[in-house]
């Protein structure tokens, strides 16, 4: 029961961290906004390690070290990036209905990785999650002004890429959650996060003037927040919810958070609820119901 519940919380938290990032009406370049948001997740994170386990407990092991941080590098330090470079190209609602093929991406994973098996119910549901992808571009959707086509395009191959990341980077370290404590599982895993985020950062030109534009984003009070709740509260109730959780069942509930962008999205943005979206969200929420039925 407390897995099922930090699982959705997490959902309802990383729902809102998108709804308050789109709020902020912020123009920061995302490797910018990526490390930002990284090193104010570490902090946070860092303090509650050092509160709750009183110090920072690393893996016994060189090889698990090895993982944890790989996992944190292409997981955080590069997916988050992606994502943020996705979502400048693409509505909060279109953002929620594309996040539906992490739970595939980790039923995938997990079978090559963890050994597990997945049931014909499972590849229905992947099915019809990839049938909402479909949707998410439908002509529709273009009479409502927004991004161009292959702009959309663009977003939805880099939430794709940035979705399978960040599977792999939590499936490569399920086998940890027994030996590591939870809050410095998460704490090296951004600070691997952090290092990652400063290795792409440095590739960048005017990199000074790109992190001021962070100071001079309107609405900071909500910018901050936003970082806050997807840096830190989401990511920590994300790894427990893992913790407690078989990995497939976890990714699953996560996907709930599908339902709260999208209604959020509604409600906090205005967006506009059309067919094309209504099509997509029973789609991949059928899919995510039908692979519960099948775990």
């Amino acid at each position: 029961m407390l897995g099922n519940t930090l699982a959705i919380l997490c959902a309802v938290s990383w729902s809102l961290s998108v709804i308050l990032l789109k709020m902020s009406g912020a123009q920061i370049h995302p490797l910018a906004l990526n490390l930002i948001k990284n090193v104010v997740g570490l902090v946070f994170l860092g303090l509650s390690a050092w509160i709750f386990e009183g110090t920072l407990h690393w893996p016994e092991r060189f090889s698990d070290t090895k993982w944890l941080l790989l996992s944190g590098f292409l997981g955080i330090g590069l997916a988050d990036g992606l994502i943020l470079k996705a979502m400048q190209h693409l509505r909060a609602s279109h953002v929620a209905i594309l996040e539906c093929l992490f739970a595939p991406f980790v039923i995938i994973l997990s079978v090559f990785l963890l050994q597990e098996r997945p049931t014909p119910l499972m590849l229905i549901g992947g099915a019809l999650i990839i049938g909402a992808l479909f949707c998410v571009s439908h002509p529709e959707e273009d009479r409502d002004k927004g991004p161009g086509m292959s702009q959309r395009t663009q977003g939805i191959i880099l939430m794709a890429i940035g979705l399978f990341l960040i599977a792999y980077g939590i499936v490569i370290v399920k086998p940890l959650f027994d030996t590591v404590p939870l809050f410095s599982l998460v704490t090296i895993r951004m600070l691997a996060g952090v290092l990652g985020s400063v290795l792409f950062y440095g590739f960048l030109q005017d990199r000074r003037v790109k992190l001021v534009a962070f100071l001079r984003a309107p609405n900071k009070s909500v910018l901050f927040a936003a970082c806050f709740l997807s840096s830190y509260l989401s990511i920590l109730l994300w790894v427990a919810g893992y913790k407690y959780l078989q990995a497939t069942v976890a990714a699953l509930l996560n996907q709930t958070s599908t339902v709260f962008t999208v209604i959020f999205a509604v409600i906090f943005l205005k967006e506009k609820f059309t067919r094309a979206k209504l099509i997509a969200t029973g789609l991949a929420m059928s899919g995510v119901a039908l692979i519960t039925l099948g775990t």
